[in-house]
């Protein structure tokens, strides 16, 4: 999530936790019978809010609190539901002539590829993504436990170089993340 949706998420939850706890505590106190707060509830006229319901305004009260709630909410929804994309990348190199741009998620699908073809990893992925507005090529690969950790990290090594070098010039971080398979346990007879 980028730092705009993650900064909106966490506003919105402290201002609902904030109301939350002042109705809670409010609550609270009205029933332990807290002077200040008995006096406050019994100044609500019961019958004006009955008159407020019944009236024309209530219907009208009731679509902006909808319509509020749907403005203030969808962004929140989509902002966590959709994954943060990488935009092209402008290599070094480009000049007035024209630029070199290529898409961060065509250099992880690339590196994948290569490391999938070794019988070392059980599994690859490589993925681009906006990561509170750091940009990040994401290498993961799981290997088998027969491997030892310098075979496995000259291979991983060798492609991170490259990737590094692919970008370099721009702000993109890569990261490597090498998962071992659990070992079996030799079964009994």
């Amino acid at each position: 999530m980028n730092r705009l949706p993650a900064a909106v998420h966490r506003s919105t939850t402290a201002l609902l936790g904030l109301v939350l706890l002042v109705v809670g505590a409010a609550a609270i106190a009205w029933n332990l019978g807290v002077q200040p707060v008995v006096d406050w509830v019994e100044r609500i006229d019961n019958d004006a809010v009955g008159s407020f319901a019944d009236s024309g305004w209530w219907t009208l009260v009731l679509a902006g609190i909808v319509l509020l709630t749907l403005v203030w909410a969808m962004p929140l929804i989509v902002s966590a539901v959709r994954p943060g994309t990488v935009d092209d990348l402008e290599l070094d190199g480009s000049d007035e002539t024209g630029a070199m741009s290529i898409a961060p998620k065509l250099i992880a699908a690339a590196v994948a590829d290569e490391l999938d073809g070794e019988p070392m990893f059980t599994s690859v992925s490589a993925r681009a993504l906006d990561d509170r507005s750091r940009r990040i090529i994401r290498l993961e690969a799981t290997a088998s436990p027969e491997r030892t950790y310098p075979e496995i990290a000259a291979k991983v090594g060798v492609v991170t170089d490259q990737i590094r070098d692919a970008v370099d010039g721009t702000d993109v971080h890569v990261q490597a993340f090498v998962h071992l398979e659990a070992r079996k346990a030799p079964s009994r007879r």
